[in-house]
């Protein structure tokens, strides 16, 4: 782990705060709309209701960590983030297998489920690690039911996306306490301001861009002043930064970042059927209108954005396809780092190697069941073809599959 020689102060931290509270207002006001809202159950507009204060606590307490680490662990602020690596693919593009699968890569280190939901500040990641050095001392007599809760809460997303609390997973979830991100739109689709900071790169002003990244900058530092005292270097997978990839490659001079695309014919509706679950548990039946519309306005950005953002910064973003990612792990890969000068690492080589015998002998990972078709959200090819008509001129995919797949 390398460190700066000054400690920077915290970059717009009293205006961080107070628009924090601000945001925390609008998502109440909105709850308290979500009993008596069009398209939703009394039962879930009350389930949102009654779970926000529940949620903001939990905020609050992340932001007393966040407090504890400015007097007991200023240290973080000296880390330095040396050549990090993004995965910035729009959501449903193979960001999560392509995660894991670099993840394997000792060399880097990642944000740990438990991280996101519990520890986004040091003091709260020493709390936990000691709490956990202390129940294996003792025999791990409550495994078992942290096993049991586990596959309880997360069993519906098992098909769409695993979650398991030591696995790799996606940092938006640590701009949570900044209420900035995207899985607010889930519970209250009016917050409008999370579709702002989708379009980081062309909504946002540049001193609102900087406030975004300086806070983001301090959640990594905090990770590695934790866990990267190897001189490890940081690895993020982020479905919600397509639109913020300038902001993140001005933010980061010496960062590299991996985009996966996929036919939009596929993404559509494996995004919109991917927030089910979550959206039935918040009392909607289908998709609400105002958020198919947003999602269906946002994909197409995402997509164009990267483009353009590649071009401005040449060999420092580069794509794979999620079909080729598929099929040739080894060679996509392999290509990606070249790309972005990188060399991929004999433990990494190994790794996919292992992953791909075990996927030809049947021994991987189990094909996912999660089925979805553009029909049952009222779309068809025709309307994707028109709405995606300048990424289909950008980019060629390597699967132009006529239907919609299971991903």
């Amino acid at each position: 782990m390398r460190y700066s020689r000054s400690i920077e102060s915290q970059p717009g931290g009293m205006h961080l705060i107070f628009l924090t509270l601000w945001r925390s207002l609008l998502l109440l006001g909105l709850a308290l709309r979500a009993p008596f809202e069009r398209g939703r159950t009394l039962k879930g507009g009350l389930l949102v209701l009654l779970a926000l204060p529940f949620f903001l606590f939990w905020q609050l307490l992340h932001w007393i960590g966040l407090a504890i680490d400015e007097v007991l662990f200023r240290g973080y602020r000296r880390i330095e983030i040396v050549e990090p690596l993004f995965i910035v693919g729009p959501p449903r593009t193979g960001t999560t297998h392509l995660h894991h699968v670099l993840s394997s890569d000792s060399r880097y280190t990642s944000f740990r489920t438990w991280e996101c939901l519990f520890g986004l500040s040091v003091s709260a990641r020493y709390l936990i690690l000691g709490c956990a050095r202390l129940h294996r001392a003792v025999g791990s007599p409550l495994a078992w039911l942290g096993r049991k809760l586990s596959k309880r809460l997360f069993a519906s997303m098992e098909d769409i996306h695993p979650i398991r609390l030591d696995d790799p997973e996606e940092d938006f979830l640590a701009l949570m306490p900044i209420m900035a991100c995207f899985l607010l739109l889930v519970p209250l689709p009016s917050a409008r301001w999370l579709l702002s900071i989708a379009r980081c790169d062309t909504e946002l002003s540049r001193s609102d861009q900087q406030r975004l990244m300086k806070y983001y900058r301090r959640a990594i530092q905090k990770h590695l002043y934790v866990f990267g005292r190897e001189d490890k270097r940081f690895l993020s997978k982020n479905a919600s930064f397509p639109g913020a990839v300038s902001a993140l490659l001005r933010e980061f001079p010496d960062a590299r970042l991996i985009a996966t695309v996929r036919d939009p014919m596929s993404v559509v509706p494996s995004q919109l059927s991917s927030l089910r679950p979550a959206l039935e548990l918040c009392g909607y039946d289908t998709v609400p209108t105002k958020l198919k519309d947003d999602l269906l306005a946002l994909l197409p950005f995402y997509y164009m954005n990267l483009k353009t953002t590649a071009a401005g910064f040449p060999g420092r973003l580069a794509f794979i396809d999620n079909t080729l990612l598929r099929h040739d792990l080894s060679g996509s890969v392999t290509r990606a780092f070249a790309e972005l000068g990188l060399s991929p690492s004999p433990e990494l080589l190994e790794a996919i190697e292992a992953r791909m015998a075990d996927r030809g002998s049947g021994r991987g990972a189990k094909a996912s069941k999660h089925g979805y078709s553009l029909d049952e959200f009222g779309l068809s090819e025709t309307a994707i073809q028109s709405r995606f008509a300048a990424v289909y001129t950008a980019y060629t995919f390597a699967d132009r599959s006529s239907q919609a797949q299971k991903g």
